[in-house]
């Protein structure tokens, strides 16, 4: 008897898809540190960003990312993102380049500017770059009260769009991958005070037998609600006592006071209780200085002293 063993053979082919590159985003916080706001001069700093790609297909050249950077967590104003503390914002802007001139924004916040195209070439089956981002708080900020002011961003504010090739268009992203990266933006703005003090002149005079007045203006900037306290001290001569220092010429002295107010009755010293105190708004304070020469017997001759104006704040 003959038997038949029929053997039935099957392959199960497995399908590969095609490999795509993996991205991750690293950014290190944007840090102004003390910034001035009275100094007229602003702020800069720099942050690093890190992208790394893997699994790039093997027959790839470049991986192109849209880097978007939207406002923040502090929003916007005119155009300018926001660090903020408390009720209180400070300005700046981001840029793509170290002579800040191309702002950094976002396909979907075009008046932050537009998002950064970067094109990184592969090796092997990786991609990967260091770049920076620019930052700048603009001068002209008086205003800014005292405090720590910070902005965070997160998805969708640090929004890395990326596709192998060179086919990506960052006006739409359309068809990529996306990563999204973290950081803060933060600045302190200090107590801080100006000051700029005009001479007192008496003018000429011949006999001295009435009061001699003049006066001179301080003039006074501080960041807003910084409470101050200007005093006066006793010239030269060292006077404790405001209403007795002393302009000396070559051949003799002659008595002065300066003053608080237009009817000399508050002296302005050194002393407590002879203090002029204030709170800066971030605008130019004048403080008027009124001087008074009494009458007095004195000799011909120029006659001067220098008085040392402080500011505590």
């Amino acid at each position: 008897m003959l038997r038949a063993l029929l053997l039935a053979l099957s392959l199960l082919l497995i399908s590969h898809g095609a490999q795509a590159a993996t991205c991750t985003i690293d950014i290190s916080d944007l840090n102004f540190g003390a910034i001035d706001t009275l100094s007229g001069m602003g702020a800069q700093s720099t942050a690093q960003v890190a992208i790394d790609c893997d699994q790039v297909s093997a027959d790839a050249t470049q991986v192109t990312i849209c880097a978007n950077l939207g406002a923040g967590s502090g929003g916007t104003q005119s155009g300018l993102r926001q660090v903020g503390s408390g009720s209180d914002s400070l300005s700046y802007q981001i840029f793509t380049d170290a002579a800040r001139s191309i702002p950094w924004g976002s396909v979907d916040n075009s008046g932050l500017g537009p998002p950064r195209t970067i094109v990184l070439p592969v090796s092997g089956t990786t991609a990967s770059a260091t770049i920076y981002l620019y930052g700048t708080v603009p001068s002209g900020q008086a205003n800014a009260a005292e405090g720590n002011y910070v902005s965070l961003f997160s998805a969708p504010d640090a929004t890395f769009s990326y596709a192998e090739g060179d086919a990506l268009d960052c006006d739409t992203a359309a068809g990529s991958s996306e990563a999204y990266g973290s950081f803060s933006v933060r600045g302190t703005v200090a107590a801080n005070c100006l000051l700029e003090a005009e001479d007192i002149n008496f003018g000429t005079v011949g006999l001295i037998d009435t009061n001699v007045d003049a006066s001179g203006d301080l003039t006074i900037t501080c960041t807003p609600g910084t409470g101050y306290s200007v005093s006066l001290d006793g010239g030269l001569s060292g006077a404790s006592n405001p209403e007795q220092r002393l302009m000396q010429s070559t051949d003799g002295a002659v008595t002065y006071g300066l003053y608080a107010d237009a009817d000399r009755t508050t002296p302005w010293g050194e002393q407590s209780g002879t203090l002029v105190d204030g709170a800066g708004s971030g605008a130019q304070q004048a403080l008027p200085i009124y001087g008074r020469v009494p009458a007095q017997a004195a000799q011909p001759g120029n006659y001067a002293d220098t008085v040392v104006v402080i500011i505590a704040y």
